[in-house]
């Protein structure tokens, strides 16, 4: 189940499990979520090419609205040398804005975005199903675990595709990790 907790700078928390409460929350930071269904189900083995054909509608009408010139599809897995998996997270890890939005759809696994708005952080817990859309010049970072296992669609409109600009702020230290976050959540 996806999950919104929202730390405000008087340490005050709230949180939200319910698709459309996640969606009127952060909507009020113009960042996009949604639920959605695909035309039909793909295997975990599946090409790149067959999921794009599974959410077809969706993707084109994403490009569409959003005009981006390209979308691909990232899996991470356990299976990933270790090193490898560990520059990833870092950098992703780092707080961050993009020239361009970032937009992505998750079809298996999790991943935690974490948004810096103000003096507020929203982290997200997206799982799969759901879509985001973080606006570009959104200060943010995100979190896919020592272990990550997921696929997502990705949307860009630059030629470059994923290019961070980093703002040396180390503000994602003072929150959860994606391993507190989900062993709170399933504690809870």
């Amino acid at each position: 189940m996806s999950k919104l907790k929202i730390f405000s700078a008087d340490n005050q928390v709230q949180e939200f499990t319910e698709p459309e409460s996640i969606a009127s929350q952060l909507e009020k930071i113009n960042i996009q979520f949604q639920r959605w269904n695909p035309k039909y189900l793909v295997s975990k083995t599946a090409t790149q090419e067959e999921i794009l054909l599974a959410y077809d509608e969706q993707v084109t009408l994403i490009q569409s609205q959003y005009g981006f010139q390209s979308v691909d599809v990232i899996n991470m897995n356990p299976d990933s040398p270790q090193e490898t998996l560990n520059q990833i997270r870092q950098k992703f890890l780092s707080e961050h804005t993009h020239s361009d939005d970032e937009v992505r759809y998750f079809i298996e696994g999790q991943g935690l975005f974490c948004i810096h708005h103000s003096n507020t952080v929203y982290q997200i817990l997206c799982k799969a199903g759901d879509f985001i859309a973080v606006p570009a010049m959104t200060k943010h970072w995100f979190d896919m675990g020592a272990k990550p296992d997921f696929k997502c669609i990705r949307f860009f409109g630059e030629p470059n595709g994923w290019v961070a600009q980093y703002t040396g702020d180390d503000i994602a230290r003072a929150y959860p990790l994606i391993e507190e976050f989900t062993n709170e959540y399933h504690q809870a």
